[in-house]
Protein backbone atom coordinates (compact mmCIF):
# COMPACT_ATOMS: atom_id res chain seq x y z
CA UNK A 1 0.00 0.00 0.00
CA UNK A 2 1.11 3.08 -0.82
CA UNK A 3 1.10 6.57 1.15
CA UNK A 4 -1.89 8.07 -1.43
CA UNK A 5 -3.81 4.86 -1.25
CA UNK A 6 -4.28 5.10 3.00
CA UNK A 7 -7.36 6.09 4.63
CA UNK A 8 -7.52 9.52 6.13
CA UNK A 9 -6.15 9.09 9.56
CA UNK A 10 -3.74 6.37 9.26
CA UNK A 11 -0.10 5.97 8.88
CA UNK A 12 2.75 3.60 9.37
CA UNK A 13 3.94 4.78 12.43
CA UNK A 14 3.27 3.56 15.85
CA UNK A 15 1.83 4.71 19.21
CA UNK A 16 5.49 4.33 20.61
CA UNK A 17 6.94 6.27 17.92
CA UNK A 18 4.72 8.80 17.56
CA UNK A 19 4.78 9.83 21.24
CA UNK A 20 7.47 12.41 22.07
CA UNK A 21 7.98 12.64 26.00
CA UNK A 22 9.98 16.03 25.25
CA UNK A 23 6.83 17.61 23.79
CA UNK A 24 3.81 18.15 25.98
CA UNK A 25 1.93 21.64 27.09
CA UNK A 26 2.98 23.22 30.57
CA UNK A 27 0.64 22.08 32.86
CA UNK A 28 1.76 25.35 35.08
CA UNK A 29 0.99 27.93 32.54
CA UNK A 30 -2.06 28.25 32.04
CA UNK A 31 -5.34 26.66 34.70
CA UNK A 32 -8.97 26.16 34.32
CA UNK A 33 -9.31 28.25 37.43
CA UNK A 34 -7.85 31.59 35.98
CA UNK A 35 -9.71 30.96 33.20
CA UNK A 36 -13.26 30.87 35.01
CA UNK A 37 -12.44 34.31 36.72
CA UNK A 38 -11.45 35.87 34.22
CA UNK A 39 -14.92 34.86 32.37
CA UNK A 40 -16.53 35.44 35.50
CA UNK A 41 -14.97 39.19 35.83
CA UNK A 42 -16.41 40.17 32.59
CA UNK A 43 -19.58 38.67 33.36
CA UNK A 44 -20.00 40.37 36.35
CA UNK A 45 -18.84 43.12 34.66
CA UNK A 46 -21.00 43.33 31.47
CA UNK A 47 -23.84 43.24 34.16
CA UNK A 48 -22.84 46.00 36.17
CA UNK A 49 -22.85 47.94 33.23
CA UNK A 50 -25.91 46.66 31.77
CA UNK A 51 -27.60 47.84 34.85
CA UNK A 52 -25.87 51.20 35.53
CA UNK A 53 -27.28 51.60 32.06
CA UNK A 54 -30.63 50.96 32.85
CA UNK A 55 -30.64 53.09 35.69
CA UNK A 56 -29.04 55.94 34.06
CA UNK A 57 -32.18 55.63 31.17
CA UNK A 58 -34.37 55.52 34.16
CA UNK A 59 -33.53 58.53 35.42
CA UNK A 60 -33.33 60.30 31.83
CA UNK A 61 -36.97 59.31 31.55
CA UNK A 62 -37.85 61.10 34.80
CA UNK A 63 -36.42 63.89 33.80
CA UNK A 64 -37.77 64.32 30.19
CA UNK A 65 -41.12 63.62 32.00
CA UNK A 66 -40.66 66.42 34.34
CA UNK A 67 -39.62 68.57 31.38
CA UNK A 68 -42.46 67.85 28.96
CA UNK A 69 -45.19 70.82 28.78
CA UNK A 70 -48.72 70.60 30.77
CA UNK A 71 -51.30 69.46 28.25
CA UNK A 72 -53.61 72.37 27.38
CA UNK A 73 -56.62 72.00 29.11
CA UNK A 74 -58.97 72.67 26.36
CA UNK A 75 -57.50 69.87 24.47
CA UNK A 76 -58.77 66.78 23.44
CA UNK A 77 -58.59 63.68 26.11
CA UNK A 78 -55.77 60.99 24.87
CA UNK A 79 -58.65 58.63 24.77
CA UNK A 80 -60.90 60.43 22.04
CA UNK A 81 -59.04 60.07 18.41
CA UNK A 82 -58.27 63.42 17.09
CA UNK A 83 -60.34 66.03 15.44
CA UNK A 84 -59.47 67.66 11.95
CA UNK A 85 -57.52 65.90 8.73
CA UNK A 86 -55.48 63.16 9.52
CA UNK A 87 -52.61 61.06 7.64
CA UNK A 88 -53.07 58.75 5.23
CA UNK A 89 -52.31 54.98 5.97
CA UNK A 90 -52.42 54.16 2.53
CA UNK A 91 -52.33 55.98 0.30
CA UNK A 92 -52.62 53.01 -3.16
CA UNK A 93 -56.31 52.18 -1.52
CA UNK A 94 -56.86 56.22 -0.89
CA UNK A 95 -55.36 56.94 -5.11
CA UNK A 96 -57.69 54.13 -6.32
CA UNK A 97 -60.91 55.21 -4.47
CA UNK A 98 -60.46 58.79 -5.67
CA UNK A 99 -59.85 57.68 -9.31
CA UNK A 100 -63.36 55.26 -9.07
CA UNK A 101 -65.55 58.27 -7.63
CA UNK A 102 -63.95 60.48 -10.34
CA UNK A 103 -64.61 58.43 -13.14
CA UNK A 104 -68.45 57.38 -11.67
CA UNK A 105 -68.73 61.10 -11.82
CA UNK A 106 -67.23 61.17 -15.47
CA UNK A 107 -69.02 58.68 -16.50
CA UNK A 108 -72.38 58.76 -14.83
CA UNK A 109 -75.32 60.49 -15.31
CA UNK A 110 -77.81 62.73 -13.04
CA UNK A 111 -79.93 65.22 -11.98
CA UNK A 112 -77.92 68.31 -10.46
CA UNK A 113 -80.61 70.72 -9.90
CA UNK A 114 -84.48 69.37 -11.67
CA UNK A 115 -86.21 72.49 -10.58
CA UNK A 116 -83.76 74.64 -12.27
CA UNK A 117 -83.07 71.71 -15.13
CA UNK A 118 -79.45 71.05 -14.34
CA UNK A 119 -78.15 67.35 -15.01
CA UNK A 120 -74.72 66.38 -16.02
CA UNK A 121 -74.24 63.67 -18.52
CA UNK A 122 -71.21 61.29 -19.29
CA UNK A 123 -68.86 62.89 -20.67
CA UNK A 124 -68.95 61.06 -23.91
CA UNK A 125 -72.15 62.34 -24.37
CA UNK A 126 -71.30 66.19 -23.59
CA UNK A 127 -68.55 65.94 -25.46
CA UNK A 128 -70.78 64.96 -28.93
CA UNK A 129 -73.34 67.95 -27.69
CA UNK A 130 -70.24 70.71 -27.68
CA UNK A 131 -69.55 69.13 -31.22
CA UNK A 132 -73.25 69.42 -32.31
CA UNK A 133 -74.15 73.08 -30.65
CA UNK A 134 -70.92 74.51 -29.91
CA UNK A 135 -69.74 75.94 -26.69
CA UNK A 136 -72.19 79.40 -25.98
CA UNK A 137 -69.88 83.17 -26.45
CA UNK A 138 -71.02 86.30 -25.63
CA UNK A 139 -71.19 89.49 -27.91
CA UNK A 140 -68.32 91.68 -27.99
CA UNK A 141 -69.40 95.35 -27.59
CA UNK A 142 -67.29 98.15 -30.20
CA UNK A 143 -65.37 98.98 -27.74
CA UNK A 144 -63.78 95.43 -26.72
CA UNK A 145 -63.22 94.71 -29.89
CA UNK A 146 -59.78 95.83 -30.20
CA UNK A 147 -58.83 94.66 -26.19
CA UNK A 148 -57.82 91.16 -25.42
CA UNK A 149 -56.31 88.85 -27.64
CA UNK A 150 -58.34 90.27 -30.40
CA UNK A 151 -55.59 93.60 -30.72
CA UNK A 152 -52.18 93.38 -32.81
CA UNK A 153 -49.25 93.67 -30.74
CA UNK A 154 -47.29 96.76 -30.87
CA UNK A 155 -43.58 96.48 -29.67
CA UNK A 156 -40.48 94.89 -29.67
CA UNK A 157 -40.35 91.17 -29.98
CA UNK A 158 -37.91 89.01 -27.99
CA UNK A 159 -35.10 88.74 -30.14
CA UNK A 160 -34.76 92.38 -30.84
CA UNK A 161 -37.08 92.53 -34.17
CA UNK A 162 -39.81 94.77 -34.48
CA UNK A 163 -43.09 93.39 -35.46
CA UNK A 164 -44.82 94.56 -38.37
CA UNK A 165 -48.34 95.81 -37.89
CA UNK A 166 -50.62 97.14 -40.63
CA UNK A 167 -52.15 99.84 -38.52
CA UNK A 168 -50.92 101.41 -34.69
CA UNK A 169 -52.80 102.68 -32.00
CA UNK A 170 -54.44 106.07 -32.53
CA UNK A 171 -52.09 107.83 -35.29
CA UNK A 172 -49.37 106.37 -35.35
CA UNK A 173 -47.65 104.94 -38.55
CA UNK A 174 -46.48 101.41 -39.02
CA UNK A 175 -43.54 99.99 -39.76
CA UNK A 176 -42.79 98.55 -43.27
CA UNK A 177 -41.39 94.49 -42.43
CA UNK A 178 -37.53 94.03 -42.60
CA UNK A 179 -36.18 93.29 -46.32
CA UNK A 180 -35.21 89.27 -45.57
CA UNK A 181 -31.95 88.12 -45.64
CA UNK A 182 -29.97 88.02 -49.25
CA UNK A 183 -27.92 85.08 -50.04
CA UNK A 184 -24.11 84.86 -50.26
CA UNK A 185 -23.01 83.40 -53.52
CA UNK A 186 -19.84 81.58 -53.62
Amino acid sequence: MTSTDRPLGEHHYTDEEMHNEDVAHEHSDVTMHTILAYGAAILALVAISAGLMYGLFVVFEKQAEARDPQPSPVAAPADQPPQGPQLLTNEPSNLRQFRQEETSKLDGGGWMDQKAGLAHVPIDVAKKLVLQHGLPARQATPEEATEGTHAPAYGEASGGRKIPVTHGPSGSTAQPPPPPPQEIKK
